[in-house]
């Protein structure tokens, strides 16, 4: 059931991150972005599959409690009394309301629809954020920063996404980007404090929940912004002084690398939420995550910490990781193909993770 929930998560912020970012980019006047061909199947897709997306930890709640109060019993308590079942059901209400919306829409471009859709849209994600684990341990503070979180990192990725699978051109790009950067860093900014507000609610110890599944996900998580930023910067900067001397400069391929790296920070959000939050004294050797097992074999219990200790082989890992760099650049300027980007993205993260995972020292 973890796997199917993990899927079921991911999905779910593709669909948040394609119906925010196609009904924002529809509200903007033309001069403002790319012909975009947005397909109004997949807009309705997504808002049927949300309910079901979101329905999969309900269910999992519902069945946890059914061997002692009945499978129909248990659904009608969840649905009702608990936090988790309420949040669905508005999720269920918004769904429907934008799914009658989409399908009575004439066209995609008239901007009333594409305002209701973002409104109802941003609803969802309010519904999200009630039924969260942050919302659960301080209900104001919890939803307010995981509503943050979830609708900033969804008009990046959704921007980034629609742009780079559904631009019919390249036209008009350095007056796309010249809103855009401005947005993107917003949404960075907005998505970094909120995360930080979330691992003040969430997280009592940062480095010390590195030793549990939930904290490993959140160091991937974290580590990945490293590309993130290097492929933001590259959009931002390199990109738009490409056009400005090559009109004929096609910069769509690094926009997809950028929505890439985003949905693989989605997938690890996704499949790390699933474990229990480290809130409390959490820590004993049973919890301890079997990645951090790799390299860290000692006997731990709540007392530990974690220390740093600089040796030859972290040395050597933060030589592999500049390295990485140089050659991401290399294939920006060779333009080659954006597999090859993406890879390099991911033994960055992965260089640097090792070197973070050999340098500690359990205290």
């Amino acid at each position: 059931m973890e796997f199917v929930i993990t899927i079921s998560q991911a999905f779910l912020y593709v669909c948040f991150s394609v119906l925010l970012g196609s009904f924002l980019l529809l509200i903007l006047p033309n001069d403002y972005r790319p012909d975009l061909k947005i397909s109004k199947k997949v807009l309705l897709i997504c808002a049927i599959t949300l309910p079901i997306f979101t329905f999969i930890p309900v269910l999992n709640v519902i069945l946890y409690m059914s061997p002692r109060f009945g499978f129909l019993d248990s659904f009608k308590l969840v649905l009702t009394t608990y936090t988790v079942g309420t949040a669905w059901d508005f999720t269920l209400f918004f769904s429907i309301v934008l799914i009658l919306l989409i399908i009575m829409a004439r066209t995609l471009e008239e901007k009333i629809i594409a305002s209701l859709g973002t409104v109802l849209t941003i609803g969802l994600i309010l519904t999200i954020a009630w039924s969260s684990h942050a919302g659960a341990l301080d209900l104001w503070m919890g939803i307010i920063s995981d509503f943050l979180h979830l609708t900033a990192i969804s008009v990046w990725v959704g921007i980034l996404l629609i742009i780079g699978w559904c631009s019919n051109n390249h036209q008009r790009w350095r007056e796309f980007l010249n809103w855009f950067s401005f947005v993107a860093f917003g949404c960075f900014v907005t998505t970094a404090l909120s995360g930080l507000l979330l691992m003040d609610v969430i997280v009592d110890e940062y480095i010390s929940s590195w030793m549990i599944s939930y904290g490993q996900g959140l160091l991937l998580k974290h580590l990945f912004l490293l590309p993130l930023i290097f492929y933001a910067l590259v959009n931002s900067f390199i990109v738009k002084s490409k056009i400005a001397k090559d009109p004929l400069f096609n910069p769509i391929p690094w926009i997809r690398i950028e929505s890439f790296i985003l949905l693989t920070i989605f997938t690890i959000t996704a499949a790390f939420s699933q474990h229990a939050p480290p809130h409390g004294n959490y820590l004993s050797n049973e919890a301890v995550s079997p990645l951090f097992r790799l390299f860290h074999d000692d006997i731990i219990t709540s007392s530990n910490t974690i220390g740093f200790v600089v040796n030859g082989n972290t040395v050597a890992f933060f030589f592999v990781s500049v390295l990485l760099i140089g050659l991401m650049f290399f294939a920006l300027l060779k333009k080659l193909p954006i597999v090859i980007s993406f890879l390099l993205s991911g033994l960055l993260v992965m260089s640097v993770y090792l070197m973070l995972m050999v340098t500690i020292v359990i205290r």
